[in-house]
């Protein structure tokens, strides 16, 4: 529960210092004052003026805002009439919940509007373009962190490699019929050796017909095998040995004694001949005890273990998990490859974002996938306990996810803020202040009847 609870804070304190930075920095950059940085809504835990900022940690730390000159915090208090319980920034930019503000907070900003009055110049005073790219800013920093997060990542712990060579084919595919047999090795891929299967799908990959010239070892021979590879029927897989990697801090396997390295020799009297011989019997085996039979150092270890259930969003289904990797290996690439991997890594996710987005928005995939602020505090707890290397993967995966999201085009979120500019623009009039608090509540209510549901998705899963 402790480890959750900081991985969690962690990942949220991260998320909104950056996101918010983003607006801070480029405000200061186009000369517009910011009075307020928040981390967090409602009564100031920590509070520092910086300048002309009031820099402040609040209580409800599920969201962050700056407050620029020129933005009118009346409508915000109005606002409270509306029982939306909404943060008191009028330039709303969420990544988190909405905490209702609680009336020491509302009194601490009528004294300081009382107190100081604004500058002349404010955030409504600058060049739409200006005023565009202050609110595009803070999902951009999210987006761009997450890069240096992987380079981070890469350049300090390395990327997982797979050597296993070895193949283990499957009955009556299209790959056996070929003459490919269970324990062949593949050394190269058309005449380019290859040492970790990450190798092979990069020449596979780059190949535009997806035909390659397989030259397999089978004991002492060497054969060359022509393979036209798909990926739905590709018919032979990693021949990887039933070896412990890295095993997860207080899961079943580890607290069963198991270590990195130790050696699955037998589970319930089956013999075990590969890794994922094991994973299928685990798998299919969730809240059932199981009798483990391993070898470390040299000795004979046996426990029961049984595995905890885990809900798969890919195969939409629970199943059962005890807590261990598949024992890969690292490789530490140079300083120019490490980028080059962070950049590929960073744009993969954020298409496979917009892609799952995509296919919510049109059911292909079930709207119960979405998951909200428990999702996010249980993962950070699961990547926690797998270590560092994987909290700071989780966070940038989230780091992206929220930066995107905040450009939907829903008022109050940044994308919304940016149509209402552009429109503001093209009209070269602003909207009344009863109407921009019309759009702003009706984004709210939009904000908390999603919060709502993802939360009841996650308490139902």
């Amino acid at each position: 529960m402790i480890i959750t609870l900081i991985a969690f804070l962690f990942i949220l304190a991260f998320s909104i210092t950056i996101h918010e930075f983003g607006h801070f920095i480029m405000a200061k950059l186009f000369g517009i004052p910011v009075e307020k940085f928040s981390i967090g809504f409602g009564p100031p835990l920590f509070r520092t003026k910086l300048g002309e900022t009031d820099f402040r940690i609040a209580y409800f730390p599920f969201g962050g805002y700056v407050k620029m000159a020129g933005e009118e915090e009346g409508e915000i208090i109005k606002s409270e009439k509306t029982k939306l319980g909404l943060s008191d920034a009028p330039l709303i930019h969420r990544i988190g919940s909405s905490v209702k503000m609680a009336d020491e907070e509302k009194k601490i900003i009528k004294k300081e509007k009382s107190e100081k009055p604004g500058p002349e110049f404010g955030f409504y005073d600058a060049p739409l373009i200006h005023r565009i790219l202050v609110v595009f800013s803070g999902p951009l920093f999210n987006i761009a962190s997450a890069f240096f997060v992987f380079i981070l990542i890469y350049g300090i712990f390395g990327i997982y490699i797979n050597p296993y060579m070895k193949i283990e084919v499957t009955k009556d595919s299209y790959t056996q019929k070929l003459g490919l047999q269970s324990n062949d090795s593949i050394i190269a891929v058309n005449g380019t050796p290859v040492h970790y299967w990450e190798q092979f799908w990069k020449i596979v990959d780059n190949d535009p017909d997806h035909i390659v010239e397989l030259t397999i070892k089978r004991d002492n021979k060497i054969l060359k095998k022509e393979l036209s590879i798909n990926d739905d029927s590709l018919g032979f897989r990693a021949l990887v040995p039933a070896i412990l990697g890295d095993l997860k801090l207080d899961g079943p396997a580890y607290k069963a004694g198991m270590k990195k390295h130790d050696r699955v020799l037998m589970i319930d009297d089956k013999k075990i001949n590969s890794w994922y011989q094991m994973v299928e019997i685990v798998r299919a085996s969730k809240k059932k005890p199981l009798k483990f039979i391993w070898l470390h150092n040299g000795d004979k270890n046996d426990a029961i273990i049984t595995p905890v259930a885990f809900y798969d969003p890919i195969s939409k289904d629970t199943i059962g998990q005890i807590g261990v990797i598949m024992p890969l290996t690292r490789r530490h690439p140079g300083l120019l490859e490490t980028f080059g991997i962070a950049w590929e890594r960073s744009i993969n996710i954020i298409w496979l974002t917009l892609k799952t987005l995509y296919q919510l928005f049109i059911g292909r995939i079930s709207r119960k996938a979405l998951g909200g602020p428990i999702a996010i505090a249980r993962l950070s707890g699961e990547s926690a306990r797998w270590g560092f290397e994987n909290l700071l993967g989780l966070l940038a995966i989230i780091s992206i996810n929220l930066g995107l999201i905040n450009l939907f085009p829903i008022p109050a979120l940044d994308g919304g803020h940016i149509v209402v500019a552009i429109i503001e623009g093209i009209r070269r009039k602003r909207f009344s202040k009863k109407t921009r608090l019309v759009i702003q509540q009706i984004g709210y209510t939009i904000i908390i009847l999603l919060i709502l549901f993802v939360t009841f998705n996650d308490i139902t899963r």
